[in-house]
Parts: structure tokens; sequence; C-alpha cells
């Protein structure tokens, strides 16, 4: 058996989300295609949203009852 087979034989590690964070940003960087490109960017930007709400939001919405 030659290196070139063991690598034929190994399982792809589990999907995780900070996995695809991190294909999200090597995307953004070096996907060739334009459209590609945009849409990484754009779901990065969607992300940041979200967590800038939830973290607006979330202390926003206990500090009534707190």
């Amino acid at each position: 058996m030659t290196n070139g087979d063991k690598n034929a034989e190994r399982h792809p590690p589990p999907h995780n989300p900070l996995r695809g964070f991190l294909k999200l940003l090597v995307e953004l960087d070096s996907s060739r295609f334009a459209l590609s490109r945009v849409k990484a960017a754009l779901l990065l930007i969607g992300l940041l949203v979200v967590f800038g709400l939830i973290g607006y939001a979330l202390p926003a919405w206990l500090s009534r009852y707190f």
C-alpha cells in the first residue's frame, strides 16, 4: 500500500459550525468566482448582524426583569 492509498481510506472530519465559519472566511478571501465571494460576504455580514442583535436585544430584554 502506498501513501496515496492510505489517504484515500481516510474519512473527512465531521462538519461543525466553527469549521463552516472558517470555510466562509477562506472562501471570501480566496474564491475565484465573484458571485461566490459576494454570497460568502453577505452571509458573514448577516451573521454579524444576528450576533449584534442578540447581543443588544437579549440584555435589554433581561434588564426588564432584573
